[in-house]
């Protein structure tokens, strides 16, 4: 599509009020085209009616909580909360039709599953859960809302009161299994061992070292039937440049041989590492098991 092409094209959709379902791969392929700064500064210059904290793309974009991907946007996607404005409305279906939104509603859904799973085959009375960067603890009440003869123990990190205090609000019937920890997780030092340590939207933005000095760090607090897994969008991510480019949402995206590595580096035997992904293939999960090989690192990262 040719830069003019591209500038009708978007001119039409906002003069219309919003995209049509059938140009919402319009859309993407436009800002796939963009390569040069200025071109796409020109184009975040025609969008500024839209990017504003009552859309979904806006609040990303403007991050009126600070950072990328805070508990309030990721609650929304889980929600499917849309604009009442009829200005903005069409801006957030297209926003929830975006493949990298729909495999974040999907990992949740893995999440209570996985939780589920847990509960019903722990031969325990108190099985131990850690769930880092918590976030909106969405799926830790779908979980309690589904079960009657919970086991699970739950220790919950997030470096944000703001959401510890929205996700305590969300499960205050569940409190007597919960325990939030307003920490920094490169400052958490865990107490004890855990049958799960769970990480789906956290890892991604850590560089590769960080990402496995924390793994190694973690994995050593696994019980010796324990799983840590940690999810991370794959690099075939098709939403990635309208994330950036118009979110300003920027994610470390790694393979699956990368996460393998990761975990070799971080001194996981092979045999105790796997790799799934929720459907759409968009987000993988890095899946290791304890290993006595695992070398220790200090506490004080």
């Amino acid at each position: 599509m040719s830069y003019s092409s591209m500038v009708i094209k978007l001119k039409k959709i906002l003069s219309q009020k919003g995209p049509h379902s059938e140009e919402f791969k319009d859309i993407i392929k436009i800002f796939e085209d963009l390569s040069k700064e200025d071109d796409i500064e020109q184009f975040r210059d025609m969008l500024e009616p839209i990017l504003k904290s009552d859309t979904l793309m806006g609040h990303s974009f403007i991050k009126p909580l600070g950072y990328s991907g805070d508990y309030q946007i990721i609650e929304k996607m889980y929600t499917s909360h849309k604009s009442l404005n009829p200005e903005l409305f069409k801006w957030d279906e297209f926003f929830h039709w975006l493949p990298a939104v729909s495999a974040v509603v999907n990992r949740k859904g893995m999440a209570v599953s996985l939780l589920k799973s847990l509960n019903r085959k722990t031969q325990k009375a108190r099985t131990k859960v850690l769930i880092l960067g918590s976030g909106p603890a969405t799926e830790v009440n779908e979980y309690f809302e589904s079960v009657t003869d919970n086991k699970i123990y739950f220790d919950l990190v997030d470096f944000d009161q703001r959401a510890i205090e929205h996700a305590e609000a969300k499960n205050y019937k569940y409190m007597d299994y919960i325990t939030f920890h307003n920490k920094n997780v490169l400052r958490f030092s865990p107490e004890g061992s855990y049958d799960l340590i769970w990480s789906a939207g956290l890892f991604d933005y850590f560089q590769d070292k960080l990402f496995v000095r924390l793994l190694r760090r973690f994995s050593c607090s696994l019980n010796d039937q324990g799983e840590m897994i940690i999810g991370n969008f794959n690099t075939s991510n098709p939403s990635r440049k309208i994330m950036e480019v118009l979110g300003d949402w920027y994610l470390y995206h790694r393979t699956e041989e990368q996460l393998i590595n990761f975990a070799i580096e971080a001194g996981i035997p092979p045999e105790n590492i796997e790799i799934f992904s929720e459907p759409l293939k968009i987000n993988l999960f890095l899946k290791v098991k304890k290993s006595d090989n695992a070398a220790n690192v200090p506490k004080d990262l």
